[in-house]
Protein backbone atom coordinates (compact mmCIF):
# COMPACT_ATOMS: atom_id res chain seq x y z
CA UNK A 1 0.00 0.00 0.00
CA UNK A 2 1.14 3.55 -0.67
CA UNK A 3 2.40 5.79 2.10
CA UNK A 4 -0.11 8.05 3.81
CA UNK A 5 1.55 11.14 2.30
CA UNK A 6 1.30 9.70 -1.21
CA UNK A 7 -2.34 8.70 -0.72
CA UNK A 8 -3.15 12.14 0.69
CA UNK A 9 -1.42 13.74 -2.30
CA UNK A 10 -3.26 11.56 -4.82
CA UNK A 11 -6.60 12.40 -3.22
CA UNK A 12 -5.80 16.12 -3.11
CA UNK A 13 -4.61 16.18 -6.73
CA UNK A 14 -7.81 14.51 -7.93
CA UNK A 15 -10.12 16.72 -5.87
CA UNK A 16 -8.32 19.90 -6.93
CA UNK A 17 -8.36 18.88 -10.59
CA UNK A 18 -12.09 18.22 -10.37
CA UNK A 19 -12.71 21.55 -8.64
CA UNK A 20 -10.84 23.39 -11.41
CA UNK A 21 -12.06 21.27 -14.30
CA UNK A 22 -8.51 20.76 -15.60
CA UNK A 23 -5.81 18.16 -15.19
CA UNK A 24 -3.06 19.58 -13.03
CA UNK A 25 0.68 18.93 -13.45
CA UNK A 26 1.22 16.40 -10.67
CA UNK A 27 4.98 16.90 -10.35
CA UNK A 28 4.62 20.66 -9.95
CA UNK A 29 1.86 20.10 -7.39
CA UNK A 30 4.02 17.60 -5.48
CA UNK A 31 6.85 20.15 -5.32
CA UNK A 32 4.46 22.92 -4.22
CA UNK A 33 3.09 20.72 -1.43
CA UNK A 34 6.47 19.70 -0.02
CA UNK A 35 6.19 19.54 3.74
CA UNK A 36 2.40 19.94 3.77
CA UNK A 37 1.40 16.32 3.22
CA UNK A 38 2.18 15.03 6.70
CA UNK A 39 -1.25 15.93 8.05
CA UNK A 40 -4.69 16.92 6.89
CA UNK A 41 -4.36 20.17 8.84
CA UNK A 42 -1.15 21.09 7.01
CA UNK A 43 -2.76 20.45 3.65
CA UNK A 44 -5.90 22.37 4.59
CA UNK A 45 -3.65 25.24 5.70
CA UNK A 46 -1.96 25.20 2.30
CA UNK A 47 -5.38 25.57 0.70
CA UNK A 48 -5.95 28.70 2.75
CA UNK A 49 -2.54 30.32 2.46
CA UNK A 50 -0.66 29.39 -0.73
CA UNK A 51 -2.91 27.54 -3.13
CA UNK A 52 -4.19 30.60 -4.99
CA UNK A 53 -0.65 31.86 -5.59
CA UNK A 54 0.33 28.49 -7.06
CA UNK A 55 -2.77 28.41 -9.24
CA UNK A 56 -2.07 31.93 -10.49
CA UNK A 57 1.46 30.86 -11.43
CA UNK A 58 -0.16 28.27 -13.71
CA UNK A 59 -2.69 30.84 -14.97
CA UNK A 60 -5.58 28.86 -13.53
CA UNK A 61 -6.90 31.63 -11.29
CA UNK A 62 -8.03 31.36 -7.69
CA UNK A 63 -10.66 28.95 -6.40
CA UNK A 64 -14.04 30.31 -5.47
CA UNK A 65 -14.84 30.40 -1.77
CA UNK A 66 -17.34 27.54 -2.13
CA UNK A 67 -14.88 25.30 -4.00
CA UNK A 68 -12.12 26.10 -1.51
CA UNK A 69 -14.39 25.22 1.44
CA UNK A 70 -15.41 21.96 -0.24
CA UNK A 71 -11.77 21.08 -0.97
CA UNK A 72 -10.71 21.82 2.61
CA UNK A 73 -13.58 19.73 3.96
CA UNK A 74 -12.62 16.80 1.71
CA UNK A 75 -8.96 17.08 2.71
CA UNK A 76 -9.81 17.08 6.41
CA UNK A 77 -12.15 14.08 6.08
CA UNK A 78 -9.78 11.93 4.03
CA UNK A 79 -8.30 9.04 5.98
CA UNK A 80 -5.27 7.54 4.19
CA UNK A 81 -5.60 4.37 6.26
CA UNK A 82 -8.92 3.51 4.54
CA UNK A 83 -9.31 2.60 0.89
CA UNK A 84 -11.44 4.92 -1.20
CA UNK A 85 -14.37 3.62 -3.27
CA UNK A 86 -12.29 4.35 -6.40
CA UNK A 87 -9.45 2.16 -5.10
CA UNK A 88 -11.86 -0.65 -4.24
CA UNK A 89 -13.44 -0.55 -7.70
CA UNK A 90 -10.01 -0.32 -9.35
CA UNK A 91 -8.88 -3.44 -7.47
CA UNK A 92 -12.04 -5.30 -8.52
CA UNK A 93 -11.61 -4.44 -12.19
CA UNK A 94 -7.88 -5.11 -12.13
CA UNK A 95 -8.58 -8.66 -11.00
CA UNK A 96 -11.26 -9.23 -13.65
Amino acid sequence: MLSSERRRFDHFAIELSLALGVRLPRHALWIALAGQLGSAAGLAGYCEASLDDWLRSLRLGPLSAAKRARLQRDVKRFDPARRTPEEILGALFAGA
